[in-house]
C-alpha cells in the first residue's frame, strides 16, 4: 500500500453516491464499553457530516507531504499516516469494525445515559458499498457539564446572560483513527499509547527485538532494555529499532563500535566491556542513543560533509549515474 493508493480508496468513499455520515458515542460504564446511535437534528447532522468530511480530505487528501508508514516502523516525523501492522489490536480500534459490520445500535439517551462516560465518537462515513470509519477521541475538558459549578451562557439574541441549564459538548473535527478495507491506520500514535491494549501489543513485538539484540552479542548487558519495557514511547521505538534496524544483524559490531567511537553525535557518549567487543548502556540517554543508532539515524551528508541526525530516511530507490 502507497500513500497514493490510500488516498485514492478515502476519495472514492467520499466522492461515492449518497456518501453521508453516521455518528456513534463510545461509553465507558465501568470498564465495559458501548456503542450507542446518536440522533441530532437534521440541520446539524449535516453540518456536522460536513466538518468532518472537510476535515478527511484537508488531513490527508490534500496533504501533499503526508507518507504512509508502517506502524512497527514508525518514526517522530510530522506528515506521517502509520498503518498498523501489529498482531494485537487493541479493543479501542476494533470498535471502528463493529461500526462498519453491524447496523441495530441502540439511540444515545439523554434521560439514561450519561455523557460524563464519553471515551470516544466514532463516525461511520460512505453509503451502503463503500465505508470508512473515524476514531475521535474525547477528552474531558471537552463536555461541560451543568452542574460543575455556576456556568454562564448568553442565548442567542440577547444581551442577559443567563445560568447555564444543559451539558453542553464540544466537538472539534480532528481525529486519530481511520479503519477503512480491514486496515487501521493511525494519525496520532500519541493517542494510541493511552490505550492498554496497544501497550501490550507493542511490548509483545519489543521482547522479540531485545531477543534479537542478544543475540547479536553487541550489548554487555541487555536486562537494561528489558527494565524500560513498561515505557510504551521507548518500547516502541525499539519495535522499529529491532525488528526493522539496517544495522543490527547486518553490520559487524567491530564496525559499529568503531562508528560510536568516531562519529561527532556519539563519541564519548558510549561505555564497553572490559575487552572492548560490546556497548555498555548503564545510563538512559546512551540507551536513547542505541535505539537512534540501529536505525541508523546518523547521517553525513555527501554534498557538504555535515554531519545529521535524520529522523525520516524515506529511500529513494536505485539511483542510476550518468557517467559524461
Amino acid at each position: 500500500m502507497t500513500i497514493d493508493n490510500l488516498k485514492a480508496k478515502i476519495s472514492n468513499v467520499l466522492t461515492s453516491d449518497g456518501c453521508s455520515a453516521e455518528f456513534f458515542f463510545l461509553l465507558d460504564n465501568g470498564g465495559e464499553m458501548n456503542i450507542k446511535s446518536v440522533d441530532i437534528n437534521d440541520k446539524d447532522h449535516s453540518e456536522l457530516e460536513g466538518i468532518f468530511i472537510r476535515s478527511v480530505s484537508d488531513t490527508i487528501l490534500l496533504n501533499d507531504d503526508l507518507s504512509l508508514i508502517p506502524l512497527s516502523s514508525a518514526d517522530d516525523r510530522k506528515d506521517a499516516v502509520y498503518e498498523y501492522d501489529l498482531d494485537d489490536i487493541p479493543q479501542e480500534l476494533s470498535y471502528l469494525m463493529h461500526i462498519i459490520e453491524n447496523e441495530n445500535f441502540h439511540t444515545f439517551d439523554l434521560k439514561s445515559d450519561d455523557l460524563s462516560h464519553l471515551e470516544g465518537i466514532l463516525i461511520l462515513i460512505g453509503n451502503q458499498d463503500v465505508q470508512l470509519a473515524l476514531y475521535k477521541h474525547q477528552y474531558p475538558i471537552t463536555l461541560l457539564n451543568k452542574d460543575s459549578g455556576f456556568s454562564l451562557m448568553k442565548p442567542n439574541g440577547e444581551n442577559r446572560f443567563k445560568k447555564l441549564d444543559a451539558d453542553i459538548l464540544k466537538i472539534s473535527s480532528k481525529f486519530e483513527f481511520i479503519r477503512i478495507d480491514d486496515h487501521y491506520y493511525i494519525l496520532d500514535i500519541k493517542t494510541l499509547e493511552r490505550f492498554f491494549g496497544f501497550h501490550d501489543a507493542v511490548k509483545n513485538v519489543a521482547e522479540k527485538g531485545v531477543a534479537n539484540i542478544k543475540n547479536t552479542e553487541l550489548v554487555e548487558d541487555c536486562t537494561v532494555l528489558e527494565a524500560r519495557l513498561q515505557d510504551i514511547s521507548f518500547s516502541r521505538k525499539l519495535v522499529k529499532s529491532a525488528s526493522n534496524s539496517p544495522v543490527l544483524g547486518k553490520i559487524p559490531n567491530a564496525q559499529i563500535i568503531n562508528f560510536t567511537r568516531n562519529h561527532p553525535a556519539l563519541r564519548g557518549k558510549f561505555q564497553y566491556s572490559a575487552n572492548g567487543s560490546q556497548i555498555s548502556l548503564n545510563t538512559k540517554k546512551s540507551q536513547n542513543l542505541f535505539l537512534k543508532l540501529l536505525n541508523d539515524d546518523f547521517l553525513q551528508s555527501e554534498l557538504t560533509r555535515l554531519f545529521y541526525d535524520s529522523i525520516a530516511k524515506d529511500s529513494v530507490g536505485e539511483i542510476e549515474v550518468e557517467i559524461a
